[in-house]
């Protein structure tokens, strides 16, 4: 019976990723280099460093406690559009949750250089509009045929309609040292994040291991996603592999990999329409930790 064998073979790959340690170690030295650099970098910059980092975008996992489940798409969507919503859209968007909730993490990014505080301590007019765009995306939520429209755009109906349906927020915003110069300002942070909305300065980031094989995708159309860039730890397995093909444009995104081997990407790019097509089958018995 097909259900109690396994119905793929794995190749042995002619090399292995590269280790997280190493990547995480890369990734964390970049980082900084990115932020204290001078002049400052632009929100773009940032953007592009993250889109091809996801690791180091906040809420895979759920905002509050962990999920331990990986998100809808194993991705991260960037620049993730809300249907018919016509403003600005989240720079970032996680499809997280678990057996009762679904959980879409909104992230909005800012400029690194932008301040919290005035010199007299008085919270700035950038964080002001930050936090005001959020709550323009709130309100939007607050709206129960946003909700079905999102629901469908995003291929969520697959989840039980029954289950919570719980946006959180992160902003990613400022410096640390800017942000806790004085006693004054650490007692005001604790207090200027609303409700469901998580803010962190950008020092705040750092590569999450239970992140290591999670993509960046962008939304072509209405469930119809492309694989913008691929992680070095990638890999293809069949516990994943039914997931990964909601998504298209894998030969190309990991042919663009910088931290890919080449010998590495051609095996990769020649064994993904085995995975492809085994995905559309009926499955099987899947042994956890198989993967090439």
């Amino acid at each position: 019976m097909p259900g109690f064998q396994k119905t793929y073979e794995l190749e042995v790959a002619p090399e292995k990723p590269s280790s997280w340690r190493e990547h995480r170690r890369r990734i964390a030295k970049l980082w900084v280099l990115l932020l204290d650099r001078t002049p400052s970098p632009s929100e773009a910059e940032v953007q592009r460093f993250l889109e091809e980092n996801p690791s180091l975008v906040p809420g895979a996992l759920g905002v509050g406690a962990s999920t331990g489940k990986y998100p809808d798409l194993l991705g991260v969507v960037r620049q993730a559009p809300l249907p018919s919503y016509d403003k600005r859209v989240p720079d970032f968007l996680w499809l997280s949750g678990d057996s009762e909730t679904v959980q879409p993490v909104l992230v909005e990014i800012e400029a690194p250089a932008k301040r919290w505080f005035t010199n007299s301590n008085v919270q700035s007019h950038q964080l002001t509009q930050a936090l005001d765009q959020i709550a323009e995306w709130k309100s939007w939520f607050n709206v129960s045929h946003n909700i079905d429209a999102f629901r469908d755009f995003y291929g969520l109906n697959q989840w039980p309609l029954r289950k919570r349906f719980k946006p959180a927020y992160v902003l990613v915003f400022g410096r640390r040292a800017e942000a806790n110069a004085n006693a004054v300002r650490i007692a005001k942070r604790a207090n200027l994040a609303p409700q469901e909305v998580a803010v962190m300065t950008f020092d705040r980031l750092a590569p999450l291991a239970d992140a290591e094989e999670l993509c960046c995708i962008e939304a072509a159309s209405s469930q119809s996603f492309r694989i913008v860039s691929v992680p070095p730890a990638f890999m293809w397995s069949p516990l994943l592999a039914k997931e990964r093909f909601r998504c298209h444009g894998w030969d190309e995104a990991i042919k663009r990999s910088p931290h890919i081997s080449a010998e590495r990407k051609e095996f990769l790019v020649r064994r993904r329409p085995y995975w492809e097509n085994w995905s559309r089958s009926n499955g099987g018995w899947i042994t956890s930790g198989d993967s090439e």
